[in-house]
């Protein structure tokens, strides 16, 4: 039956990806912080699961009720269960971009923290907050045409003020509250499900100061919070390959915002899928690859987008309960020729002292490290 349902998963998951609508801008910090604090938690819980299951194989409940013969003792019947108890698991970072940023970046470090209570074998609360990194290509390697306000060419009349000077500082420091409400169902008693009804809070910091930045919509000038946004997401978590080394899962979610923010002009519920897999290379260092159909609700954008990541890297347990792990987070829009401010725009003559942008693609990669302690049943991957 798994195999059977894995495969239709898989199948339905290509096509979406492959179909779906590719746009604007890419935010690898709201993968990661999905990835941290709903994927790794519900894998963990479906690991354990299959784990009781596979205990279970042959046997069937009325067993727990017989008295085992003497000298044949026997196990008890184990029934799938979430993690009970406390469990935490906290982590600083830092971290460095890839890629032609033409800008001398000093990305700021990050302290990331993760806490959840199972109240039951099948119902657990997961409560994460993710400091993520990131430098966007496309800010500070390249001028962009200067144009007036209510013109629609380039402000050529301007003597000195044509162009900006290509020297942009758009280190972003994203921030991200994730509250999980995790349960657990098996299907037949052989399938294992996790579905988490979600919390997603996210702001960020940009050149050490807030997002609000003013941009151009439709000829006017907007003020907006660039990554400020809170949403709901209901995803589904089902493992499709769980052998002693290798172990993969398939995430659906609909996914839709809380209230509108900036220029967005719709939250219909939107479609996030997620892949998983990791390599057990030994019972400390496992590699991970996670590919996703992002779904964003940037505020300078008028709809939702979809942007594919990617992240993968390794971790490496010391202890039980200390580890390091680095990880390469990447995306990038595939419907914009141009990428990054593609335009200013002058609010007022003849200074100029405040300026409109207008924006185009969004792409970043970013290497992370991090050190941290704790539950490994809830390690950030």
């Amino acid at each position: 039956m798994i195999q059977r349902v894995s495969v239709a998963a898989c199948a339905a998951a290509c096509a979406a990806i492959t179909f779906a609508p590719l746009m604007a801008r890419a935010d690898v910090s709201e993968a990661g912080a999905i990835s941290a604090g709903l994927l790794a938690p519900a894998n963990a819980s479906l690991q354990r699961a299959l784990n009781d299951l596979s205990a279970n194989k042959g046997r069937s409940p009325s067993d727990v009720a017989q008295t085992n013969p003497v000298g044949t003792p026997q196990a008890p019947i184990r029934r799938p269960s979430l993690p009970l108890g406390f469990t935490y698991n906290v982590d600083v970072s830092f971290a460095f971009p890839y890629g032609g940023i033409n800008y001398n970046a000093r990305m700021p470090g990050g302290v990331d923290a993760g806490f959840g209570y199972g109240f039951s074998r099948s119902n657990r609360l997961q409560v994460g907050y993710y400091e993520i990194q990131q430098f966007p290509v496309g800010f500070s390697n390249k001028n962009v045409p200067f144009y007036i306000q209510g013109f629609t060419a380039p402000g050529s009349a301007l003597a000195g003020i044509t162009q900006n000077t290509g020297a942009v500082d758009a280190t972003t420091k994203d921030q991200i509250l994730t509250v999980v409400d995790q349960n657990l169902f098996v299907i037949g008693n052989k399938l294992p499900i996790v579905i988490s009804p979600t919390y997603l809070a996210h702001t960020a910091k940009i050149a050490g100061g807030d997002d609000t930045a003013l941009i151009e919509y439709n000829g006017f000038p907007v003020s907006v919070r660039q990554r400020t946004e809170q949403e709901w997401l209901l995803p589904i978590t089902l493992p499709f390959l769980a052998t002693p080394r290798m172990f993969a899962t398939a995430t659906v979610a609909g996914q839709w915002l809380n209230h509108l923010d900036g220029i967005n002009q719709t939250n219909k519920a939107q479609i996030f899928l997620l892949g998983y897999i990791e390599y057990r290379a030994s019972r400390s260092t496992t590699f991970f690859f996670q590919p996703s159909r992002l779904v964003q609700y940037n505020p300078v954008d008028p709809y939702p987008e979809y942007t594919p990541t990617f992240i993968y890297g390794l971790s490496h347990h010391f202890t039980p309960q200390t580890y390091v792990q680095m990880s390469v987070l990447t995306g990038g829009a595939t419907n914009y020729k141009e990428m990054g401010i593609t335009g200013l725009y002058c609010q007022n003559l003849p200074s100029c002292s405040s300026v409109a942008t207008s924006r185009g693609g969004l792409k970043a990669t970013t290497v992370q490290i991090q050190f941290g302690l704790g539950s490994p049943t809830v390690l950030p991957l």
